[in-house]
C-alpha cells in the first residue's frame, strides 16, 4: 500500500489550491506510487511528492512532468503554473518593498519628511539662508516650480532645524492635506521652538484652527516649564499653499485665511491675544510654502500678504550638480553603500537638464536600490528598474487608469498640447536627432554614453514652454493639477511643460495620441498663433479667420477634437461674428443690386412704353 500524503495546511492560498489540485489530478489517475509516476514521468519521486506538498512552488518541468504522468491537460497547467509563478514573485516583491520602506536611503517620487532627515543632503545653503531670512523676517514666502523640492526643504530641513522630532513627526503623521479640510500635524516644543504645520485643503480656516489650537498648547507648555530648554518664538507651517487656489473653491475664505497668516506674523510679542491660542500667536513666525505659478495670482488677490512677504521670498530652484551629487551620494553611504560613477553621471547629467528631473532621480534611485548589487547602486540595477522611461510609464498609466472617460479625454487634449511641439524636429518628427536617441534609450540616459546636451533633448525648440493660459479651457485646469501631483507635468510662473521629454517614447498611449493627432496639432499651433497674433495686433479684424478654414475649425472645436483656449475662443468667436457681418454686408450689397436692376428695368420698360405710344400716334 503506498503511504499516504500528509494533509495540507489550512488555508486557501493560491499555493496551496495548486497543490490540492495537483493531488486530485493524482487521486483521478488511480493514485498511483509515487516511484511509479516516477518511471512514467521520468523524473525523481522526491521532487514529484514535493511538487504536491504545497510548500513551494515546483519547477515548471517537474510541474508539467507530474501532470502528463497522471494524464491531465499539459497546456491548461502551463498556463496555470505561469500565473502562480507570477502572482508569487509580485507577493515576495512587495514583501521586500514593505521590509525595503523603513531602510531605504531614497523616499522615491515622495517629498521628504522629517523623518527623512538623516538622509536629506544637498541642500544646505538653501536651507540656510531660509532659517537665515526666518530670522529676520515674520512671514518668509517660499516658492518655486513644481518638482523643486520645496516641500522636503521644509519638512526634512527647516522643521528638523527648528527642532521638530522625527518620532513625534512619524506619530503625528505627515498628512498632505488630501482630506477635506486640509491637515495640521501636531505641533511640538522639545529642542527648539513651538511647530505646527499645516495643508490648507477645501476648507483652510478649518486646517489653521486646528493647528494654531495645537501651536497654543504647546507655546503655552513652554511657557509654564521655564527650566526646559530654551525656545524660541512658535512657527506656523503652510505648505502646499496652491491648494488655496486650486482646492479652495470659496474665495472669501482664502482671503480670511490670508488675513489670519498676515495678522499672526504682524501680532507683537510684548501684545499677545487673550484666548486658549493666545501664546501661540505671541511673536509667531509663518512660513507659507506656495507653487511659483500661484504666488503671483496670491499676491494680486491679497495685496497685505505681498506686502508682508516683501524681500522675504525664498526662491527654490533646480539643484547645481555639486548639490545633486550629495543628494545621490550621502544617503547611500549612510546606508553603508557605494554608487557607481556611471550611474551617478547619468543622474545628474539627467537632473539637471529636465524640468522635473529631481523627483525622477529620487524615484529612480529608490527602484534601483532595491536592485543594487552587494552595496552597490549600479547602472545595471538602474536599466533593470526599466530607467527613468519604465518609471514615468508607470506613473502615466496608474494616473490615467484612475481617471473618469471626460477627464482621459480632457488629459489627452493636455499632452496633444504639451507634445505638439515634439512633433516637428523633436523625438516623434523627421529630424529627431539626438532627442531621439536619448528617449529611445542610445543615449546616457540608458548608460551609452553622450554629452549633456543629448540628455536635455538636443533640439531646444522642441522645448519651448507653453504659456498657462493655453489650459485654461472647462475642466483643464483641475487635470492640469493632477498631472502635475503626478509630476508628469511641470508648471512654472506663466508656464507649462512636459517633466520630461521622454514621456512620448516612454509611454506608448501618449505616443500614439502624438501619432493620431499629427493633423490636429498641426491645425492647433495655426489657431494658437494666429490667435496670440490677433490678440498682439490689438485685435485687428484683418486678422481674423473667415472661409473653409474658419469653418472647418469651428467644426472640429464643436465636435472635441480641438480644445480650445480662452483667446482662441474668443479669436474663433470675432471670426465667426466678422464673417456673419460679411455675409450680412453681401446680402445687402446684393439686394441693393438686385435693387438697382429692378429699378434700371421698370425705367427701360417705361421708356420702352413711351416709344411705342409715340409711334402709333404718327
Amino acid at each position: 500500500m503506498p503511504r499516504r500524503e500528509s494533509p495540507l495546511d489550512p488555508g486557501d492560498g493560491s499555493l496551496l489550491r495548486f497543490a490540492g489540485d495537483l493531488r486530485a489530478l493524482r487521486e483521478r489517475a488511480g493514485s498511483p506510487p509515487y516511484r511509479q509516476l516516477a518511471l512514467r514521468a521520468h523524473s525523481s519521486a522526491a521532487s514529484l511528492s514535493v511538487a504536491a506538498g504545497g510548500r513551494r512552488l515546483p519547477s515548471l518541468a517537474v510541474t508539467l512532468a507530474y501532470v502528463q504522468a497522471c494524464g491531465g491537460d499539459v497546456r491548461e497547467w502551463r498556463h496555470r503554473w505561469q500565473l502562480l509563478a507570477a502572482e508569487l514573485a509580485a507577493d515576495a516583491a512587495a514583501r521586500r518593498r514593505a521590509l525595503d520602506v523603513g531602510r531605504a536611503p531614497y523616499p522615491g517620487a515622495a517629498a521628504f519628511e522629517a523623518v527623512d532627515a538623516d538622509r536629506f543632503f544637498g541642500r544646505e545653503a538653501l536651507l540656510d539662508r531660509l532659517v537665515s531670512v526666518l530670522a529676520e523676517r515674520r512671514l518668509v514666502v517660499v516658492t518655486g516650480p513644481s518638482g523643486a523640492g520645496k516641500s522636503s526643504l521644509v519638512r526634512a530641513g527647516l522643521l528638523t532645524r527648528l527642532g521638530w522630532s522625527p518620532a513625534v513627526a512619524a506619530a503625528a503623521g505627515a498628512g498632505d492635506g488630501d482630506g477635506p479640510g486640509g491637515g495640521a500635524e501636531r505641533s511640538r516644543t522639545g529642542d527648539g521652538v513651538p511647530v505646527a504645520l499645516l495643508t490648507p485643503g477645501e476648507r483652510p480656516m478649518e486646517a489653521y484652527a486646528l493647528a494654531l489650537a495645537r501651536l497654543g498648547q504647546s507655546a503655552a507648555r513652554a511657557t509654564r516649564d521655564p527650566s526646559g530648554p530654551t525656545t524660541g518664538d512658535p512657527v506656523l507651517v503652510v505648505d502646499q499653499g496652491e491648494q488655496l487656489r486650486t482646492r479652495c473653491r470659496d474665495a472669501a475664505e482664502r482671503v480670511r485665511f490670508l488675513d489670519a497668516l498676515v495678522a499672526l506674523a504682524a501680532c507683537a510679542p510684548e501684545r499677545p491675544p487673550a484666548g486658549p491660542a493666545g501664546a501661540a500667536q505671541a511673536g509667531c513666525r509663518v512660513v507659507l510654502v506656495i507653487r511659483s505659478d500661484q504666488s503671483g495670482p496670491l499676491f494680486a488677490e491679497h495685496p497685505g500678504l505681498a506686502e508682508a512677504a516683501r524681500h522675504a521670498v525664498v526662491p527654490v530652484g533646480r539643484p547645481a550638480p555639486v548639490e545633486l551629487r550629495r543628494a545621490i551620494t550621502e544617503p547611500a553611504l549612510r546606508a553603508g553603500c557605494t554608487v557607481e560613477g556611471a550611474l551617478l553621471a547619468v543622474l545628474i547629467s539627467t537632473a539637471a537638464y529636465q524640468p522635473g528631473g529631481l523627483s525622477l532621480v529620487s524615484a529612480a534611485l529608490a527602484a534601483t536600490w532595491r536592485r543594487r548589487s552587494g552595496n552597490a547602486l549600479t547602472l545595471a540595477g538602474f536599466q533593470a528598474t526599466g530607467g527613468f522611461e519604465g518609471a514615468l510609464a508607470r506613473a502615466a498609466e496608474t494616473l490615467y487608469d484612475g481617471l473618469e472617460i471626460a477627464d482621459r479625454m480632457l488629459v489627452r487634449t493636455v499632452f496633444l498640447r504639451l507634445g505638439a511641439e515634439l512633433l516637428d524636429g523633436g523625438p516623434l518628427g523627421a529630424g529627431g536627432g539626438t532627442a531621439a536617441a536619448v528617449a529611445l534609450g542610445g543615449g546616457p540616459m540608458a548608460g551609452g554614453g553622450g554629452t549633456a546636451g543629448e540628455v536635455a533633448g538636443g533640439d531646444e525648440g522642441a522645448r519651448t514652454p507653453l504659456w498657462r493660459a493655453e489650459f485654461d479651457g472647462p475642466g483643464v485646469p483641475e487635470v492640469l493639477e493632477r498631472l502635475v501631483r503626478a509630476r508628469l507635468v511641470v508648471v512654472d510662473r506663466d508656464t507649462v511643460e512636459l517633466s520630461h521629454y521622454a514621456l512620448p517614447q516612454a509611454w506608448p498611449r501618449l505616443r500614439g495620441w502624438l501619432v493620431e493627432g499629427r493633423g490636429a496639432s498641426g491645425e492647433l499651433r495655426g489657431l494658437t498663433a494666429a490667435a496670440r497674433g490677433w490678440a498682439g495686433a490689438g485685435r485687428d479684424p484683418e486678422l481674423l479667420y473667415r472661409g473653409a478654414r474658419l469653418e472647418q475649425l469651428m467644426r472640429r472645436v464643436a465636435d472635441g477634437e480641438l480644445a480650445a483656449t480662452g483667446i482662441e475662443r474668443a479669436f474663433l468667436a470675432a471670426s465667426a461674428r466678422a464673417a456673419a457681418a460679411d455675409r450680412r454686408r453681401a446680402q445687402r450689397q446684393q439686394l441693393t443690386v438686385a435693387g438697382v436692376a429692378a429699378a434700371s428695368g421698370a425705367l427701360l420698360a417705361l421708356a420702352g412704353g413711351s416709344r411705342i405710344r409715340r409711334a402709333w400716334r404718327w
